[in-house]
């Protein structure tokens, strides 16, 4: 029955959780919003280190439930 259970186990989810963990824990016991050096720090990012493939979306830039989002070919 172990086997099932093994069977069931993400690790790269379960290490997503984990930090997801981390910054909650760490902006809940902050004083302010946590800056992004602490940010980076907690999800392992390098100063310096550019987002390869992920997009900056505009704070200012709503994203609305029902918008399409066309991947980047």
């Amino acid at each position: 029955m172990s086997d099932a259970q093994d069977s069931l186990t993400d690790g790269e989810l379960q290490s997503e959780i984990e930090l997801v963990g981390d910054l909650v824990v760490a902006a809940s016991s902050s004083e302010g919003p946590l800056p992004q050096e602490e940010i980076d720090r907690l999800l392992g990012v390098k100063a310096g280190q550019e987002a390869s493939s992920a997009e900056v979306i505009d704070p200012g830039e709503a994203i609305h439930p029902d918008q399409l989002i066309e991947p980047d070919e």
